[in-house]
């Protein structure tokens, strides 16, 4: 008979998982949770009863998506937003593609003041 330990933690909606575990697993404090909660309208994980909150699977990999956003590359909560409600509503289906766009809209004005200069 396969037994739990207490170290493995308890799983009372399989599927779902604690604020705690989330912020565990993806490396961001809970209060940088809640905080996304209220600036991400997209990211409503459900409660339980007693009001505790409950990712799903897409609530994790938002909160992936937002923290490679804006601690991976730079983006503005604000920018971080648009792309992800892009990316959420199918218009973008690559943030990277959306990223190297940036990227090469920048050089190309880079080159422009370049060319500028030395005219």
């Amino acid at each position: 008979m396969d037994r739990k330990t207490e170290s493995d933690p308890v799983k009372v909606n399989e599927g779902f998982y604690t604020i705690g575990e989330v912020s565990e697993k993806i490396g961001v404090k809970p209060y940088i949770l809640r905080y996304w909660e209220r600036e991400f309208p997209f990211l409503q994980p459900m409660k339980n009863r007693v009001g505790h909150r409950l990712y799903a699977e897409r609530d994790v990999f938002i909160v992936k998506k937002i923290k490679e956003l804006v601690h991976q590359r730079g983006y503005s909560i604000s920018g971080a937003r648009k792309v992800l409600f892009d990316l959420l509503l199918g218009k973008e289906k690559d943030p990277r593609k959306l990223y190297i766009n940036e990227i090469r809209d920048e050089l190309l004005e880079m080159l422009e003041k370049i060319n500028r200069t030395l005219s």
